[in-house]
């Protein structure tokens, strides 16, 4: 049995009604794990530093050190150079 195109139409708008929308993410803070109040501290000793209290979880290494690829807008991110001075402060 074929509806005729007014009511097939109906059919196809009452359905599209019934589909859920998927849930929308929130873009990530920009400053979620508080890096930018801590540029001044760029060409610090690191040594020198605690970073126990900044952001959720921290992550502090040697440049060109491995890392995992993950992102976490409430990760602390510190790197230092051969000298063990402070290269660059950055959420992720």
């Amino acid at each position: 049995m074929r509806l005729p195109v007014p009511a097939a139409l109906g059919a196809i708008l009452v359905l599209a009604a019934c589909v859920a929308e998927e849930p929308t993410m929130a873009p990530p803070a920009e400053d979620a794990c508080g890096a930018g109040g801590l540029q001044s501290l760029l060409g610090a000793p690191v040594a020198d530093q605690d970073f126990t209290g900044m952001g959720q979880v921290q992550r502090v290494m040697a440049d060109g050190s491995p890392m995992t690829m993950d992102y976490r807008a409430d990760r602390l991110n510190v790197t230092y150079d051969a000298r063990g001075r402070i290269t660059r402060i950055w959420c992720g």
